[in-house]
């Protein structure tokens, strides 16, 4: 039966790609999909009044005058193309002929370590990238090999592979602020299909996203859960991308996990997975590439090989900008037997020059703005020249990053201007986000330019809750009134209150201790997909609040303090609740006094 006369079907899929701007259709008679994915284009563009063009993999090297060129060369070219007018000028734009493998969610590929769902140059990855910031509509056919295959985009477990593959180009790009809501629903999506290996990869990749924004404990918790069902299905190289991930939270500690990493790549290469190896390969030599005597020459130019193989941009993008960084910072000893010398000091700038040059071509090229900010940054601390002739060096740097919201990259860029403080403390901006230890790890030139951890460019971490700020450390600490947040029910799900008790406990200096508590205020405000209710309480009363989550993940809430008569706003306080999925039938414990337990706050 022809997709176009399932209309049910029909305008389901112009519901998802009116919702999403992207639509995947998959298997079915090239004919019929064809008509299928030009029948929704049809509409959507007739009621938006938009242009329609089409593409097809297939043509592209004909188009070209290379018909005989590889699968993945023919995607580059559809991507390129599409990175063009098509992304800048709306429109709706159909890509069809996709090869089977590039676009149905099979995790064989990858892009800044992250299994995408795509191979073949991560082509369906590149499309959603090259559209990611335009107005226009993405329409997506892919061909299946197996006889009577159908699989239309109302199906759930498709969906999900989308949804994954979206989160893992917001993560590659080092903006995981929208790819926490996306990875949300791809969990439940593989939930609902019964889906067990697109779950795992889904909470993978959450876990991923946690460290990228530098919560560790989190980070932690869902590697460990996705490797053991990693291994539990049968996934090698699922296991082997989790093991690699673990190993990377002890860098942040200053502290590699040189092992750990080695078993990753040895694990991936027993999986067949090259692009994964290539990864643990470029990370294990990331980690030792300051150590004295560490043939880091012998080991970039590897791992160099092993990207272009796999035709990673990215992965090649971030070898140059470690080569670069090595190279600018060395001796000029290659480490083979700390002998060997790489050139004079000006030869062994012009070529981190050139490395650096190269990995911001690339970094350009695949969209991900990250990696150009630190490459940006370190080329301009090891060349002083190119900061003399760019007196808005800094500026520059610091709106990449804050483009996407990074502000601990704003935070190093801060440090390279203002140079050493005088006690060689760290600056409060990143004392508060990343661990002592890392830290410590800090450097110097004796030109006064900062030798910034390589773990540092891992992360985006946020303040930590109730890391002090300068002004408080130097009252005393029982001197001030703390607000007290406690979460009064336990395992918080979607559309069932939790109590949420609100206390302002004055310390034994603080003049409210020995006196009744003034009538104070507490606002509540919720800061994402919640409610809470009532809006404000008194804490003098026994402030108690209900927050009801409306979907599972880290949920922020935020409480103010003031004093009415004076509407002077004395203490603001953010809480992180997490919110698990919810069972078939949300269930909250029945006891009549559930333990208390602290919500993690932040001062404001």
């Amino acid at each position: 039966m022809s997709f176009v006369g399932r209309t049910r079907e029909l305008a389901a899929a112009r519901r998802e790609l009116e919702t999403k701007r992207l639509l995947v259709v998959s298997g079915g008679p090239d004919s019929d999909r064809s008509a299928f994915l030009d029948a929704v284009a049809r509409e959507v563009a007739d009621e938006a009044g938009l242009p329609v063009h089409r593409l097809r993999v297939a043509d592209a090297g004909e188009r070209s005058g290379e018909a005989g060129r590889t699968p993945g060369e023919m995607a580059d070219t559809v991507v390129e193309a599409c990175r063009g007018v098509f992304a800048v000028h709306p429109c709706v734009v159909v890509v069809d002929g996709v090869p089977a493998g590039t676009a149905d969610g099979v995790p064989a590929g990858t892009a800044d370590g992250i299994p995408t769902g795509t191979a073949d140059g991560s082509l369906l990855s590149d499309l959603i990238s090259a559209f990611a910031e335009s107005e226009s509509f993405l329409l997506v056919g892919s061909t299946d090999a197996r006889e009577g295959a159908s699989a239309l985009p109302s199906d759930r477990c498709a969906d999900g592979w989308a949804l994954l593959t979206r989160a893992a180009v917001h993560c590659d790009r080092g903006d995981p602020r929208a790819a926490g809501p996306l990875l949300r629903r791809a969990v439940e999506a593989h939930q609902v299909a019964g889906d067990r290996r697109g779950e795992a990869w889904a909470v993978f990749l959450y876990g991923r996203m946690c460290l990228l924004r530098g919560r560790a404990e989190d980070a932690r918790r869902l590697l460990g859960a996705a490797r053991e069902t990693f291994r539990a299905i049968g996934e090698a190289r699922g296991v082997a991308w989790a093991g690699g991930e673990l190993a990377r939270l002890a860098a942040r500690s200053g502290s590699p996990d040189l092992d750990a990493l080695a078993e990753a790549r040895r694990l991936h290469e027993r999986a067949g997975d090259r692009r994964g190896a290539a990864w643990a390969h470029l990370r294990w030599t990331v980690a030792r590439a300051d150590e004295p005597g560490f043939p880091w020459q012998e080991e970039f130019t590897d791992v160099l090989r092993r990207f272009h193989e796999v035709s990673d941009r990215l992965g090649t993008a971030w070898t140059l900008h470690h080569h670069a960084l090595t190279l600018a910072r060395t001796d000029g000893t290659d480490g083979t037997d700390g002998a060997h010398r790489t050139g004079g000091t000006d030869e062994r700038r012009r070529e981190a020059d050139r490395l650096f040059e190269g990995a911001l071509a690339l970094f350009e090229e695949a969209d991900c703005p990250h990696g150009r900010a630190w490459t940006m940054l370190e080329y301009a601390l090891r060349s002083p020249a190119h900061r003399f002739l760019n007196g808005e060096w800094a500026a520059e740097i610091r709106h990449v990053f804050h483009g996407i919201g990074d502000e601990a990259g704003e935070a190093w860029v801060d440090l390279a201007e203002a140079g050493p403080s005088p006690g060689g403390e760290p600056p409060y901006e990143l004392a508060c986000r990343y661990p002592a230890a890392l830290l410590d790890t800090l450097g110097w030139t004796e030109a006064g330019d900062p030798l910034i951890p390589r773990a540092a460019r891992d992360t985006q971490p946020e303040p930590r809750p109730g890391f002090p700020r300068p002004g408080d450390r130097d009252r005393p600490d029982d001197s001030r009134a703390h607000v007290r947040l406690t979460l009064l029910d336990d395992v918080p799900v979607p559309d069932v209150p939790a109590r949420i008790a609100l206390q302002v406990v004055p310390g034994p200096g603080h003049p409210w201790s020995a006196a009744p508590l003034p009538p104070l205020t507490a606002r509540a405000a919720s800061l994402g997909h919640a409610e809470i209710d009532p809006p404000h309480g008194v804490p003098a009363d026994g402030a108690e609040f209900r927050f009801t989550p409306h979907r599972p993940g880290s949920h922020r809430l935020r409480f103010t303090v003031e004093d009415p008569a004076t509407g002077t706003v004395l203490q603001q306080v953010e809480a992180v609740i997490d919110v698990v999925p919810s069972g078939p039938v949300p269930h909250r414990p029945t006891a009549a006094t559930p333990a208390p337990r602290p919500a993690s706050a932040r001062r404001a």
